[in-house]
Order: structure tokens, then C-alpha cells, then sequence
């Protein structure tokens, strides 16, 4: 993901969307967006995932519908096993131009049974996805995009609704003036960030400006804040020897029991903790390899 919270997503090789196969030991994402429709598959474990105001808990054999330009986060304590894949809305409009103004959504507990049938059937097809993109055999493209067309087709005609142009410009200006927002976070966290100086960044003053980023995201904006703080910290956590206090001071995290309270919750353990796991873990690839 790029410093900015407008994720840049690259698709794989000889395919115009992004597929793989995600294993991840413990992280935060924080709220960020980006143009293509987003499906998530758990194959092991589980992960909370914050979709503008509503929270998801995905556990093995659950998958979830992110849709282009929705602002979501993800949470994962304990480590997962995933199969991710990811659509532009520029490939899509090349065949339904309208796809926009769609709106996908599911309900996984339905207990209408063809949707439950459906819902199956967009598991098998992740499935055999990632199976024929890693594989390779002759033609493997064709078949590729067949599962992916199956798959949309499935999504606009059980698991969308249409939305009206007036919601869809309402909708696409908020996502400009929250695009805004992020940005200048991930430009500004480790400043001093006031509150009056982002809100005056959207053309909006202090006090609607808060009211309106929890409508927005479900949170506070200095949740927001930390958030992406810590979020830097834990990823230098991993990549440098920095002790935890000159990390803090570099990202402008000052109140040290909070950060260490937020650090817990959000990854299940300690920075001292993580460092020595990590560590452990070198140890023991050091030993295998020699």
C-alpha cells in the first residue's frame, strides 16, 4: 500500500485484476480506499474487517464484498490465510458502463436457498480461481476471466442494488472530500495535526467537520489519527532497531499509554513482544537454513 491512503493496486501479469493468495501473521490496515471491487475469502482463521460504519467478522469459509471507493480497514489477531481478489471499475466499465451506479452487498446468514446456493457457488469459483491462475495450463487465461465474468454475473443479478444518480453524486463528493482528509494525514501524522486545519483543507468548520468523519467512518478522527500512527510504528517495528520511545516521538505519538493500550488491542501483544517473536522467529529460519 502506498503513504498514501489511496491504495495504488497493481494487477497480476496477463490478467487485468489482482488475485492471490494473502498469509497474514497479525496486522492493521487502516481506513483507506481504492476504484475496484474488492472480494476477500478466508481460507483459515479470522479477520475483522470495518466497511464505512459497519463491522464484519469473517471467519474460515466467510467472504465479504468490498465495493470500489468504500472506505474499510482491516484487523487481523492471530493470523489468516486468505484468497484475495481485486477488480477495477475501469475493466468493468468496459463491458457494463452503468457498473457504478451498483452497490453490492450479502447477507451470509440468508436463508433464502438459492442465494445460499449462489453464495456457494462464489466460493468454489475463488477457489478454482486461484487454483487455474497458479497453475498455468494451456489456455488458463480463458478460463480465468470465465470464472471472474461468473462471478460478476452472480454478484449484479443476486447480491446488488441499483442506485440513483442523485445518491451516486452525493456519494462520489463525499468520496473526494474523505480522498482529501486521508491524504493529508498520511502527508501531516507526523506533525502536529489541528483539527481546525483539516477541517479548513474541506471547506468545513471545526465542529461539523468531526460529526461529519465519524459519519463517514465509524470512528473519531483522532482514532483515525492514531490509527495510522501506530500503524507506522508497527510496520518500523519490524523493519528497523529503533526503541519504542524515538518511534513514538517520530510519529508524533506522545500519550505512551494509550499507543500501548491501542498496540494490544489492535495486534494482540506488546511491541517488546512482537520484536522478540519476530526475533525467535529469525532464529529459528537462521537454523533451519544452515
Amino acid at each position: 500500500m502506498e503513504s498514501c491512503t489511496h491504495e495504488f493496486i497493481k494487477p497480476n501479469d496477463a490478467l487485468d485484476i489482482n488475485l492471490g493468495y494473502s498469509i497474514d501473521e497479525g496486522s492493521v490496515v487502516p481506513k483507506h480506499f481504492h476504484d475496484w471491487i474488492e472480494i476477500v475469502y478466508l481460507v483459515k482463521g479470522t479477520l475483522e474487517v470495518h466497511d464505512s460504519s459497519r463491522m464484519i467478522s469473517l471467519r474460515e469459509n466467510d467472504f465479504v464484498i468490498i465495493n470500489p471507493m468504500s472506505i474499510h480497514s482491516t484487523r487481523c489477531i492471530g493470523g489468516n490465510q486468505a484468497i484475495l481478489l481485486q477488480i477495477p471499475v475501469a475493466f468493468l466499465k468496459k463491458f457494463m458502463p452503468d457498473v457504478v451506479h451498483y452497490h453490492f452487498e450479502i447477507d451470509p446468514d440468508t436463508e433464502d436457498e438459492g442465494k445460499r446456493t449462489r453464495l456457494d457457488r462464489i466460493r468454489s469459483i475463488m477457489s478454482e480461481l486461484l487454483f487455474a491462475y497458479e497453475n498455468k495450463a494451456e489456455g488458463y487465461l480463458f478460463y480465468c476471466y470465465s470464472l471472474v465474468f461468473e462471478l460478476l454475473y452472480i454478484c449484479i443479478h443476486s447480491f446488488s442494488r441499483r442506485i440513483d444518480e442523485e445518491t451516486l453524486v452525493k456519494s462520489q463528493k463525499n468520496q473526494l472530500r474523505m480522498r482529501q482528509i486521508m491524504e493529508y494525514v498520511h502527508a501531516h501524522y507526523q506533525e502536529e495535526v489541528m483539527l481546525h486545519d483539516i477541517a479548513d483543507t474541506v471547506g468545513l468548520n471545526q465542529v461539523y467537520f468531526s460529526r461529519y468523519f465519524k459519519q463517514q467512518t465509524g470512528i473519531t478522527f483522532l482514532e483515525y489519527l492514531n490509527t495510522v500512527r501506530m500503524e507506522k510504528i508497527h510496520r518500523e517495528l519490524l523493519h528497523t532497531d529503533y526503541c519504542i520511545k524515538d518511534l513514538l516521538e517520530k510519529n508524533h505519538f506522545y500519550n505512551y499509554k494509550l499507543f500501548m493500550r491501542m498496540f494490544k488491542n489492535a495486534y494482540g501483544c506488546t511491541p517488546k513482544e512482537l520484536r522478540k517473536h519476530i526475533s525467535a522467529g529469525a532464529r529459528k529460519q537462521a537454523d533451519f537454513k544452515s
